[in-house]
């Protein structure tokens, strides 16, 4: 239980700051063989200039030792520092130092983290760092005063064997390495790749969500503004004639109002990961009396004719159902004009579920711009069931839109994969039902 303080608050951070050392030295392999081959070299020098002892042992085994450090990060560069090295102290007749024993290690170090070039390139040095010892020696063995032909032949052949059963030996090590490196590199793009791969599905989810919730915006703002603006239209002219009932207007008003609040609540809570979003009941079918009467109170007549039980859809299809009948009214009172009335007829059947709205207004309303998304709101809710939408104007007068959800064998609609997008909608899906002299308007929602 912390108390507020700062120790308190700033010890979590603190430990998630913490430094792994064996990390550490697996990410660093550069920073890591300058300390310990710097330190090796150094250590060298000192032991030699304490005993007095420098000579051309020391002269070379130092910056043998030292080019170390570059092997691993700069094989290469390694392998022709510490191999010219090797050769050099030779030419000076000082056969063996103990920087020699770095020549394996540039050699392993070419082919366990060079490229395939820089691997012959180090097994090339070793070969020849092989033979030139050999023939040093059996030069040697050649001019002594016990020595001959035999004795020099003898030890090259020795010391030849002896070089080549080491170098190999060291490339099975390194090939070795070689492998585990990769497996490492490839487990941790693996990982890299799942990030990015469960970052992108996060996207999408997110996107979905969005959209989502922008249709659901949509349709709750665009109907319950709707309404307001042709009750607030009628209730002047009623104010005028009949005050007394003008308290009726203003209660509808009020009603709607409020019902696009608590939608706007919970869709908002969502934003807000609230625990708690739900201010009221989904929408659903059992809810499409109560909208049909909104919109007659909104001066639009509707009739409302359902053939088949509605009350077991899928809770989402059944929203989907109410938000399609409600942004197709909220079109009618839009842009069908005045004296207009509709009718929404539902028929359910065990293979699929038709919905269809029909007016009697103008048809295509050409004070649109054809910018809206009311259309494309209902073609991805309906296609995200498998079902289709057809929407235009009537060859002589009135707007009709037309959705078909096909259903199980039971009479019940599939529910939607989670995080499913709407797939491309064909083209006979848009277009209108039969010709006319005013079609929709491409880009959006005709009407």
């Amino acid at each position: 239980m912390t108390d507020g303080s700062p120790e308190s608050t700033d010890a979590p951070s603190r430990r998630g700051r913490r430094i792994d050392p064996f990390r550490w030295i697996i990410e660093n392999p550069g920073t890591v063989d300058l300390i310990a081959f710097g330190s090796g070299a150094f250590v060298v020098l000192l032991f030699s200039v304490g005993t007095a002892s420098f000579n051309w042992w020391t002269l070379f085994s130092v910056p043998m030792i030292a080019a170390a450090a570059i092997c691993r990060v700069r094989p290469l560069l390694g392998v022709i520092v510490i191999g010219a090295l090797a050769v050099a102290h030779l030419l000076v007749n000082q056969p063996v130092v103990l920087g020699d024993a770095m020549t394996f290690y540039a050699m392993f170090c070419a082919v366990a983290y060079g490229g395939r070039a820089v691997a012959w390139v180090g097994m090339g040095a070793g070969f020849l760092g092989v033979l030139c010892q050999a023939g040093y020696w059996a030069f040697v063995s050649y001019v002594t005063e016990y020595g001959g032909p035999l004795q020099a032949a003898l030890a090259f052949a020795g010391l030849v064997t002896i070089g080549t059963i080491t170098i190999v030996a060291v490339w099975a090590l390194a090939n070795l390495q070689r492998a585990r490196v990769r497996q490492l590199a490839l487990t941790q793009d693996r990982a890299e790749q799942a990030v990015r791969e469960r970052e992108q599905r996060t996207a999408l989810a997110v996107a979905d969500e969005r959209a989502r919730i922008a249709r659901e915006m949509h349709d709750v703002v665009a109907h319950s503004l709707s309404v307001i603006i042709a009750q607030a239209d009628g209730g002047r002219f009623i104010a005028s004639q009949h005050p007394e009932k003008a308290t009726d207007v203003l209660g509808t008003i009020g009603e709607t109002g409020r019902a696009a609040l608590a939608d706007m609540r919970s869709l908002l809570g969502v934003l807000r990961q609230e625990d708690e979003t739900s201010f009221g009941p989904q929408p659903g079918p059992a809810m499409l009396h109560d909208l049909t009467e909104r919109v007659r109170a909104a001066g639009l007549e509707v009739d409302l004719e359902v053939d088949g039980a509605l009350e077991d859809l899928p809770q989402a299809l059944g929203m989907s159902l109410f938000r399609l009948v409600q942004e197709s009214l909220t079109n009618v009172l839009k842009h069908a004009g005045p004296g207009a009335s509709a009718a929404v007829r539902i028929r359910r059947t065990a293979q699929q579920l038709e919905i269809e709205i029909l007016d009697d207004g103008q048809g295509t309303d050409p004070a649109s711009d054809g910018q809206g998304h009311g259309l494309t709101g209902m073609h991805e809710r309906m296609s995200v069931f498998g079902g289709t939408l057809q929407a235009g104007p009537l060859p002589s007068r009135g707007y009709r839109v037309r959705a078909v959800v096909p259903l199980d064998g039971t009479g019940r609609g599939g529910q939607p994969a989670p995080g499913q997008l709407a797939p491309g909608l064909p083209d006979a899906v848009a277009a209108p039902l039969a010709p006319t002299p005013h079609p929709p308007r491409p880009g959006g929602d005709p009407r």
